[in-house]
């Protein structure tokens, strides 16, 4: 049985997170988000750093809508975010950035369309200046969304037929 406590400060933490996302969450989506950020972010309700981490993930969404914990690729992808959001090196230039983005991802930034990067940068919100110094905190989210396009662009094994499709075939 939760607190009266809690329950305020749980309804609370919803009226946040409607506020940084501009739109209204229903109350069984809300249960399933704090379940969601108490398994990845360790979330306690009742704990004075519930509300910053509320205030980050629904940053996230307002930013990037698709951000979801339950896609198949998400842990690549957020363990790249993690790095780079608590790397030690805290400000790079764009392109230092998307050289050591490439490396990472093991890409060849040759094969990626101008037009892309600058999408990557466009959709975390961070407008894309060369040289301009950017902190790593503000590029983890850059790096999220570019480890969607790199994994996507993989080669995928083709699935071998069955004995019975190859014997149709003939």
């Amino acid at each position: 049985m939760a607190t009266k406590e809690y329950t305020t400060k749980y309804r609370k933490l919803k009226q946040v997170y409607e506020r940084i996302t501009g739109k209204e969450i229903s109350d069984i989506t809300w249960y399933r988000t704090v379940s969601t950020l108490k398994r990845h972010f360790k979330l306690d309700v009742s704990s004075p750093s519930a509300l910053l981490i509320v205030e980050a993930f629904a940053d996230l969404k307002r930013k990037y809508a698709a951000f979801s914990f339950r896609t198949s690729d998400f842990e690549e992808r957020w363990a790249l975010f993690k790095d780079f959001y608590e790397s030690k090196e805290t400000r790079y230039t764009c392109k230092e950035f998307l050289d050591l983005l490439a490396v990472r991802l093991g890409i060849d930034l040759k094969d990626v369309p101008r037009s892309t990067r600058y999408y990557w940068f466009e959709r975390a919100g961070v407008p894309y200046q060369a040289e301009e110094l950017r902190h790593s905190k503000d590029l983890a989210l850059v790096a999220f969304v570019a480890a969607k396009w790199a994994i996507n662009r993989r080669v995928k094994p083709m699935k071998s037929a069955s004995a019975e499709v190859l014997v149709l075939a003939k």
